[in-house]
């Protein structure tokens, strides 16, 4: 029998009035309704405006690819903006696309596998810390794959000496997550500026300070360095990015544009995969079968060595539970758009302003497109029958020309990192009590992923 892991029970009828408010706070996910789970567009008045929800691959290829041109991503500006600024992921048009490419080389497949050994030690540091703690010890796993995939971009992408930055991106990414139900509600819902008062924003707005002072440090410390060397201290992001011109005008970023992209790739960069590493720790511990296939490839593949590129493509089954972990709780779970022109979507006539949610969440759960759609099932990722997946019906990293710019890093990361965990420990439930998964910015477990790890 298959495994079905903890999911959102969908309202049969769409919530309105404070029914909705209260449910929308609490966690986003709630609020959308069964329908979405089941049809291709959905509709719902809200208020004055539209709110669409839209499922179907064809559609959602419209509006991500082939109309992308009528629909903005405004609420979601406004809604990282205060933390992000104008970076490449809350910027549009030609201050996207010029930042995009400035980035885009250090993304190059041929680099990546040269990160391998940092992944690894990434995972060994973490087992040390755990190797510390009495036989038997509950870990919080969720914020120990929050730790490993921030020591992994601090070690590859963004190298630093200023330890500061973690503990501001970590307070500042806490106090951001707690408040998403809040911030969600006034980007999405309300469509009102960042500075309208709202819970939790003042504690917010200390940490995004704390935050941007301890990058812009960093930045200047980096500088000066390069300045005295007279050459580059490392070919990494951060010298890519101060290096970078404007192909058509020439212009260079600015140090609050450098910071503004630089927390884009500290945040973004391990706080999705740390999810993605999260959930599937959980999963695998609820699934004994599938740890135990994991663990023969493993120890078939690198003959119980340290994992090597080499092994990466071989590692076959890695890949398909980590591609189920992320169909079961995309680390993004909910995708909007806002319509900044008239358009026509599956038939309905779409108004500027109407709010366009691709909920990826129930997409990748979605009764017509998905056997046993809530089940956990790897091996529904197995090369012929992941060639039948519509392109637009699996989006762990969303898709269309702002793909993730990250994705083949996060891929390789992952997969390296679970393989070395799952070499180094096994892992089991921690008491009764399963987490719920809360929409935050990234898919959150409510109350924590704690599992028993034991050493091997």
């Amino acid at each position: 029998m298959s495994l079905v892991p903890p999911s959102i029970r969908p309202p049969e009828q769409p919530l309105r009035g404070l029914a909705f408010l209260r449910a929308f706070v609490r966690n986003p996910l709630e609020v959308v309704p069964r329908a979405v789970y089941e049809q291709d567009l959905s509709f719902n008045p809200a208020g004055r405006m539209q709110r669409l929800w839209v499922t179907s691959p064809e559609l959602v290829k419209t509006v991500l690819l082939d109309e992308r041109e009528k629909y903005g991503k405004k609420s979601q500006i406004r809604l990282l903006s205060p933390l992000l600024g104008k970076g490449i992921l809350t910027s549009e048009g030609d201050d996207w696309k010029w930042q995009r490419q400035a980035s885009a080389p250090m993304f190059r497949h041929q680099d990546l596998h040269g990160f391998v050994p940092s992944f690894v030690r990434a995972c060994d540091t973490l087992v040390e810390r755990w190797r510390a703690a009495p036989a038997g010890t509950v870990q919080p796993v969720d914020r120990d794959m929050t730790r490993a995939t921030f020591d992994v971009i601090s070690a590859t992408l963004l190298p630093s000496a200023d330890e500061t930055v973690g503990t501001a991106v970590e307070t500042a990414m806490g106090l951001f997550q707690r408040a998403g139900g809040w911030n969600f509600l006034f980007a999405n819902v309300f469509s009102v500026p960042h500075w309208v008062p709202r819970p939790g924003m003042l504690a917010g707005m200390r940490a995004t300070a704390m935050l941007r002072s301890a990058t812009l440090r960093m930045l200047r410390e980096r500088r000066e360095a390069e300045a005295k060397s007279g050459a580059p201290v490392k070919d990494d992001l951060m010298h890519r990015l101060m290096r970078a011109r404007d192909p058509e005008s020439g212009r260079s970023m600015d140090d609050e544009q450098l910071v503004d992209n630089l927390l884009t790739f500290y945040l973004a960069g391990h706080e999705t995969t740390a999810r993605a590493l999260g959930w599937t720790l959980f999963l695998l511990s609820r699934s004994p079968e599938w740890s135990a296939r994991l663990e023969e490839e493993i120890a078939r593949v690198t003959g119980g060595a340290p994992v090597q590129s080499a092994h990466v493509e071989k590692l076959v089954l890695v890949q398909q539970v980590l591609k189920e972990s992320m169909r079961l709780y995309p680390p993004v779970p909910l995708l909007s758009r806002q319509a900044v022109a008239p358009a026509r979507l599956g038939g309905l006539d779409i108004v500027p302003g109407a709010t366009v949610v691709m909920p990826i969440y129930a997409i990748h759960r979605h009764v017509k497109r998905w056997e046993e759609p809530d089940a956990f099932e790897p091996a529904r990722f197995a090369p012929e029958r992941e060639a039948k997946i519509a392109r637009y019906q699996y989006l762990p990293f969303g898709a269309g020309p702002r793909i993730c710019i990250g994705m083949a890093f996060a891929m390789l990361e992952a997969t390296v990192m679970l393989a070395t965990l799952l070499q180094r420990a096994r892992f089991s439930p921690a008491g009764d009590g399963d987490p719920v998964p809360v929409a935050r910015v990234t898919l959150q477990p409510g109350g924590g992923l704690p599992l028993k790890v034991t050493l091997r």
